[in-house]
């Protein structure tokens, strides 16, 4: 059997080729989420979403619970969450 692996954010039906492409231009993750809409949906992808833009990987395994709550705290920890940015977004971003 086959590992899984994650190649785009479902919601948006974004690959992760294109979310490469776009970090390798320079932008940064909120840019990149204003430009595609991911992480906006459900935001399942937020972690693989980072991991691309961090590794220019474009097929991610499958990240336990665990592990996408680790990427997104390690990911995070100087970005704070509030109501009117929402998850991953500074004031102001």
């Amino acid at each position: 059997m086959s590992a899984c692996v994650v190649t785009m954010c479902v919601c948006r039906g974004v690959p992760f080729e294109t979310v490469a492409r776009m970090a390798g231009a320079g932008l940064t993750f909120d840019q990149i989420r204003a430009r595609t809409g991911c992480c906006g949906g459900c935001g399942t992808c937020e972690p693989y979403v980072r991991l691309v833009i961090e590794t220019g990987a474009q097929a991610l395994p499958l990240l336990s619970p665990a592990a996408a709550a680790a990427m997104l705290a390690r990911t995070r920890a100087d970005r704070p969450i509030t109501n009117e940015t929402g998850p991953g977004r500074a004031p102001g971003a």
